[in-house]
C-alpha cells in the first residue's frame, strides 16, 4: 500500500537544458500540443511504463502552465515512479496548496510518503473528499449501473484509504494512547464501508491477533478469504474441463487481491491453526509462481505445525525452499528476505531430521500431488514427495 531525491530547485533547469540539447525536432514536437493534450500523453505514457517520454511530455507542460494541478499531479506520480520521493512529495504538497478542497488523489499519495500523525492527516484529508464526491453522487441520484464520479471514486478506495490509517497505528502509531482505539475504528470503517474487501477482513485479523484474540482472527481471515478463494476453486474447475489448447487464466483477473496479499493471508491462516485452507491457499500461489523461497517455506512450516503425520511433507517443502535459495543466490536474484527464511528453513530441517525409513518416503510418494513438482525447474536432493491433506 506505499511508495518505497535530486535538488527541488535544480530540477526543471537540468530537464530544461536536457530538453535544448535533444534538438530543435523534440522542442516542435511538444509545442504542438496544448497543455492538456501533452498532460493526456504523459498519462499514456505512464501506463506503457515509458517514462523518459512522458518525463519529456509533463516538463513541456509544467513549463507552459506551472501551477496546472493536473500537471502536477502527472509530475508527482512520473516522480514516484523514478524513485525521486522527494520531489514528488513537493509537487502533491504545491497541489494541495493550490486546491486544498478538491481532488483526494493528492491527499493519497502523501499519505503513502510521509510517516506518523502527518500520513494520518493526509489520509483522513483523502477519506472526507472521497466521503464528500460519493455523497454528492446519492444526492444527484445517480444509478448504481452508470459510471463513478468524474475523480473515480469508489467504496473500494475509501475501505483501502481506512486500511492505511489502520496500518500506521499498527506500526508507527502503535505508542501512542490512543492507537487501538484508532485502529479498530479505522478497520471497522473499512469494512462498514465495502464488506466486499477482502484486505479490509485481512488487516483486522491481524489487529486481533495482535491482541492475541484467535478465535476473533479466525473469524475475520475467513470472511476476508471466503471473498476470493472461490473464485479461484472455480477457475481450477473449468482449467480441468478445457482442452490443453485453451489458454490458461489468470488469476489476477478473476481475483481483485494480489499475490503478496494472498501470502500475507495464508500467514494468517497458519497462526490461526486453519492448516487446510493456508494448504490451498499456498498450493494455488505455487501454481502461479513456484519461484517464491517464502511460499515453499510457508508450505513447510505449515506441514511442521500440522505435526508428526506430516513431517515429511515439511521436510520436502523446506528442502525445496533451501535448493530455490541456493539457485537464487547463484543468479544473484536472492533478496533479504530469502536470507531470514533461510535461517529458519535450516532449523526446521535440524529438527526434522533425515527420512526415518523408505517405508516413509514410499507412503509419502503415494500421495503425490503430481502437479507442482512436476513442474519445478530445478532439482533437488530430497526424493520425498507431499502427501495431500
Amino acid at each position: 500500500m506505499a511508495g518505497k531525491h535530486a535538488p527541488k530547485s535544480k530540477k526543471k533547469p537540468k530537464a530544461g537544458k536536457k530538453k535544448q540539447e535533444s534538438g530543435d525536432s523534440s522542442a516542435n514536437t511538444t509545442q504542438k500540443y496544448t497543455v492538456d493534450q501533452l498532460l493526456d500523453k504523459v498519462a499514456e505514457y505512464l501506463d506503457e511504463f515509458k517514462y523518459e517520454l512522458a518525463q519529456k511530455f509533463c516538463q513541456r507542460a509544467v513549463e507552459l502552465e506551472p501551477d496546472n494541478l493536473r500537471a502536477l499531479e502527472l509530475s508527482g506520480q512520473l516522480l514516484l515512479e523514478v524513485g525521486n520521493n522527494e520531489s514528488a512529495k513537493h509537487c502533491f504538497g504545491r497541489a494541495v496548496e493550490l486546491s486544498p478542497d478538491n481532488g483526494h488523489s493528492k491527499y493519497m499519495y502523501l499519505g503513502q510518503l510521509c510517516e506518523g500523525v502527518d500520513a494520518v492527516t493526509f489520509f483522513q484529508k483523502g477519506i472526507a473528499l472521497m466521503e464528500e464526491s460519493l455523497l454528492e453522487q446519492q444526492n444527484k441520484e445517480v444509478n448504481a449501473a452508470c459510471a463513478l464520479p468524474s475523480d473515480g471514486v469508489s467504496v473500494k478506495d475509501i475501505s483501502s484509504a481506512y486500511c492505511s490509517v489502520a496500518e500506521l497505528y499498527m506500526t508507527d502509531l502503535c505508542d501512542e494512547a490512543d492507537a487501538e482505539v484508532q485502529c479498530r475504528t479505522a478497520l471497522e470503517r473499512a469494512i462498514e464501508r465495502d464488506a466486499t474487501y477482502a484486505e479490509a477482513f485481512h488487516l483486522m485479523a491481524s489487529f486481533q491477533l495482535i491482541k492475541q484474540n484467535k478465535n476473533e482472527a479466525k473469524k475475520m481471515i475467513d470472511q476476508g478469504v471466503k471473498l476470493w478463494l472461490p473464485k479461484l476453486q472455480s477457475i481450477d474447475k473449468s482449467e480441468t474441463l478445457a482442452s490443453e489448447d485453451e489458454k490458461e487464466i489468470d488469476p489476477l483477473q478473476v481475483v481483485d487481491i494480489s499475490y503478496g496479499s494472498r501470502v500475507e493471508a495464508a500467514k494468517i491462516l497458519i497462526e490461526v491453526e486453519d492448516y487446510k485452507t493456508a494448504n490451498e491457499v499456498l498450493e494455488y500461489l505455487l501454481d502461479e509462481d513456484d519461484t517464491s523461497v517464502q511460499v515453499w517455506y510457508l508450505l513447510g512450516l505449515q506441514n511442521y505445525l500440522e505435526g508428526a503425520d506430516y513431517k515429511a511433507n515439511a521436510r520436502y517443502y523446506l528442502t525445496k525452499a533451501t535448493t530455490l535459495y541456493t539457485k537464487k543466490k547463484k543468479e544473484g536474484t536472492d533478496t533479504e528476505e530469502d536470507l531470514e527464511i533461510l535461517g529458519h528453513v535450516e532449523k526446521l530441517l535440524t529438527e526434522l531430521g533425515p527420512g526415518e525409513t523408505e517405508g516413509e518416503d514410499e507412503e509419502e510418494d503415494a500421495g503425490n500431488r503430481g502437479t507442482v513438482e512436476d513442474d519445478i525447474d530445478f532439482e533437488t536432493d530430497s526424493d520425498e514427495e507431499p502427501m495431500d491433506h
